[in-house]
């Protein structure tokens, strides 16, 4: 997993390294002006380059990198602002030295093979004035930006735009990755995210409990918590996983469940209503609702298509199924008006987009979109939460982050595909937190995979054989 921080955490660690390890702050920025010069150096390798700095520490880390740049070779070109910092104002004398150019934003960027955005760092909580909206103006018209921690007009916390915000192509994110470079619209402005690391884990070799706010999943992650099915195992010893819903959102979710590796998959429905599951595959078990049996079936998904009217069942599983319950899409409706007891020794999951969300938590979804991770701790009050949308949330704490989607699973059905994904991996055996996250996982390389412009029926083709 990678460690992400908000603001306040990273220049707690930050300090820790300077004042509880010795290590002098001139040093800490060296460190990372010259990963910022290396990663700009690989990224862009010709052309010229403008740098605009700001007063702050950001606008140091940009001298450091003009510096470096320069040594290799390259034609900088820089534009400055007014500083109290010391590291700031030694590594602009640095650069005032070596001849480096300073001139007006425009004129700094213009005809730059690439212009970087060292303006603001991750401190930045209003609106940018002044000066920095004149070189905000004059980084739009670059041909790439390239940003230092965090683009300026960005919240390094909740990844709002806090007005005047420039997309870039590249962020080079210091220390640690900021949670606004996991919340749109900051991920989208972000571009291409890469890390410099500075050394900050050496602050937890002096207090191991600095922990980051989130964890971003990685590949090992996912390896190390998928089922892997013994040789000998039938199809019950895989898991069964009961539908309840209606029509193609449940047969979604069905198909869902059984790309998740689960052995058996029941949907339950009113026997009228069987003719209306166009597309079932021939595997789906059909059974009313009443045969639904806890020493049968292991897991139930309930929600997908089945009407908020559905009340008492909703409420009955919730409150007293024995198995897991991953309760999606009208259950989440019912659970937001209705009084439940979440059972705190039982699996329950529940999977919201972010206005789900909100009804949940009684606010609207613009306040769940403005911070996704204050929302995520308290959706955890209804059990394992997953907040859905780019960069899903899942709920343990640290909140882990799924970096792994695209933008074509914003398609009618997906996240029915995804609950069923979810309850076939519960169903395996999997604690709620590791199932919702090697079922985003997966959901996420599905939406990478599909056609632009393809359906949750591609989708559920374009998962990765054995989701587990």
């Amino acid at each position: 997993m990678i460690p992400a921080a908000t603001a306040a955490q990273t220049r707690t660690l930050d300090h820790a390294v300077i004042d509880g390890m010795g290590v002098p702050g001139r040093t800490l920025m060296e460190v990372a002006g010259r990963g910022v010069a290396s990663a700009i150096h690989r990224r862009f390798p010709v052309g010229d380059i403008a740098i605009l700095c700001g007063p702050g520490n950001n606008g140091g880390d940009g001298y450091v990198a003009a510096r470096w740049l320069h040594l290799w070779g390259r034609k900088v070109r820089l534009f400055g602002m007014d500083s109290t910092s010391p590291e700031t104002l030694v590594n602009r004398h640095l650069c005032e030295q070596l001849g480096l150019p300073f001139s007006s934003p425009e004129v700094a960027v213009t005809g730059a093979a690439v212009a970087v955005d060292a303006l603001l760092g991750t401190g930045q909580s209003k609106a940018p004035r002044g000066p920095i909206v004149h070189a905000l103006k004059a980084l739009s018209t670059a041909r790439h930006v390239v940003a230092i921690d965090i683009p300026t007009g960005v919240h390094a916390d909740t990844g709002q735009d806090l007005g005047g915000a420039v997309s870039c192509a590249l962020t080079l994110t210091i220390g640690r990755w900021k949670l606004g470079l996991l919340c749109a619209p900051g991920c989208a402005l972000a571009g291409d995210v890469q890390l410099i690391d500075i050394g900050l884990d050496l602050a937890l070799t002096i207090d191991p409990s600095l922990l980051p706010t989130a964890h971003i999943l990685e590949d090992a992650d996912i390896a190390a918590w998928r089922p892997h099915p013994a040789a000998t195992d039938a199809k019950w010893d895989r898991g069964h996983v009961g539908i309840l819903g209606s029509r193609g959102a449940a047969t979604l979710a069905a198909h869902g469940a059984f790309r998740s590796g689960a052995g058996l998959v029941t949907l339950f429905a009113p026997k009228t209503e069987w003719d209306h599951f166009h597309g079932l595959w021939p595997e789906v078990i059909m059974a009313e609702p009443e045969q639904l049996d806890p020493k049968r079936h292991d897991v139930v998904v309930v929600g997908p298509g089945l009407g908020v009217e559905n009340i008492d069942p909703v409420l009955a599983l919730w409150n007293d199924f024995p198995g897991g319950v991953v309760a999606d899409a009208d259950a989440l409706t019912i659970l937001a008006k209705h009084e439940h007891q979440t059972p705190t020794d039982k699996a329950r999951i529940i999977t919201p987009h972010t206005a789900e969300a909100g009804r949940l938590l009684g606010v609207s979804r613009d306040s769940v979109e403005a911070d996704r991770f204050a929302a995520i701790e308290q959706l955890n009050q209804f059990g394992t939460a997953v907040l859905k949308g780019p960069c899903t949330l899942i709920g343990p704490s640290p909140v882990w982050v799924n970096p792994r989607g695209s933008s074509r699973l914003a398609t009618a059905g997906s996240g029915d595909v995804l609950a069923g994904m979810i309850g076939g991996l519960l169903a395996a055996g999997l604690s709620p937190a590791h199932a919702a996250a090697c079922g985003t996982w997966a959901h996420g390389i599905g939406g990478e995979r599909m056609p632009e412009g393809g359906t949750a029926s591609d989708l559920v083709d374009a998962l990765p054989q054995g989701s587990r």
